[in-house]
């Protein structure tokens, strides 16, 4: 069992290399036997031809241990070996079959399986070359000119090409399988990331005396300025993680902070500044969280070069970073507090208004005019 599970755990090109290795040595036993037996050339040939066939094969999977997990040439080291394989015994055809052609057609499946779509065209053109030089050049090659020689002909050309088209479609299919592997894997880590922050939500609400439903108001609000403003690409999945990653990484300032009139100490406002990294915290090296983490860090930059933590200027913000700005700036404003009460939407707008061309962009503030109108 605990072999098994090591199997099962190496790469397909070494897990390849090790089945060949254990092919050829048992061959190489049965061979050892037979020859034992008869004493023939036939029997000392499949022999010898096992025997080596296993030494490459082991040599091949020790050589891929050795080499780095993730080493391009180390998956390119089983493919190379069969090819090898079959170009020789095709040519030395140690036991003189008629057929040996049929060995030549497999290649094509067989590569199919250990490499990437680009490498597998390559090598299905140098296959190509070579099965057409060996049906002209090979042993059993007869002139075209009678009808029988022309129809095993086509007959041999269809049948690599059968091959050639069942290792297309076994690209598909495998490709088809880690797509639907990976989105398996990105809805698994992306539900982790969302428990994990609504298991905040109670915290968020107990620290800022608010309601969780301005998860949902920022989210809507979100949507409907992307909708607006027109030309972005967004996910509404993507709001919807922004939208309750910022009621949550509240939980992170002081509880006296949410409740402080005036100017910010300096070591306040550095404190502040730490809720724009939650979203590296959370998403850092999740390929597909990666334009999440970078508009919420970047949601409290101002186009003149004043905002935090990096002070980034104009076209430097993402577009929905800005909006993100702007919303919260919104609803901040909107909704009542326990040391102040809520402004009006027009009063709000109007505060906004004040911070064109300073804070956020003139044209997300007037796409955001037109979604609260």
């Amino acid at each position: 069992m605990n072999m098994m599970q090591r199997l099962s755990r190496q790469p397909i090109h070494q897990l390849c290399m090790f089945i060949i290795g254990s092919m050829a040595t048992l061959c190489t036993l049965s061979g050892l036997g037979y020859w034992l037996i008869s004493r023939n050339t036939e029997s000392h040939l499949y022999m010898m031809g096992s025997a080596t066939a296993a030494v490459f094969g082991w040599a091949m999977y020790s050589l891929q241990h050795l080499m780095p997990e993730h080493n391009r040439y180390s998956k390119m080291i089983a493919p190379a070996l069969i090819f090898l394989v079959i170009v020789i015994t095709t040519l030395y055809n140690p036991l003189a079959l008629q057929q040996m052609w049929v060995a030549l057609i497999f290649f094509p499946v067989m590569l199919s399986l250990l490499v990437e779509f680009r490498i597998y065209m390559y090598g299905t053109l140098l296959f190509l070359v070579y099965f057409i030089c060996f049906q002209i050049l090979g042993p059993s090659f007869t002139s075209f000119g009678d009808t029988s020689s022309i129809i095993m002909a086509t007959t041999k050309g269809v049948y690599a090409l059968g091959c050639i088209i069942l290792g297309v479609i076994i690209q598909i299919a495998m490709y088809q399988h880690k797509r639907d592997a990976e989105a398996s894997a990105f809805q698994k880590q992306k539900q982790q990331v969302i428990n994990m922050l609504q298991s905040f939500i109670s915290v968020g609400e107990r620290k800022t005396q608010t309601s969780r439903k301005e998860i949902g108001e920022m989210s809507k609000l979100l949507k409907k300025l992307v909708h607006a403003y027109g030309g972005l690409s967004v996910q509404e999945w993507e709001i919807d993680l922004l939208s309750l990653m910022h009621f949550v990484s509240r939980v992170k300032l002081p509880d006296y902070m949410f409740e402080k009139e005036g100017k910010l100490s300096e070591f306040e406002y550095e404190v502040v500044q730490e809720h724009c990294y939650m979203a590296r915290e959370l998403c850092e090296g999740i390929p597909d969280f990666h334009g999440v983490e970078r508009v919420f860090l970047y949601h409290h930059e101002k186009i003149d070069g004043t905002g935090y933590p990096f002070r980034l200027e104009g076209a430097q913000i993402p577009i929905l970073s800005q909006m993100l700005g702007i919303v919260e700036m919104y609803l901040a404003m909107t909704t009542p507090r326990s040391y102040r009460k809520e402004t009006s939407k027009q009063e709000s707008y109007a505060e906004i208004q004040k911070l064109t061309n300073l804070s956020f962009r003139s044209d997300i503030v007037e796409a955001f005019g037109k979604v609260i109108d």
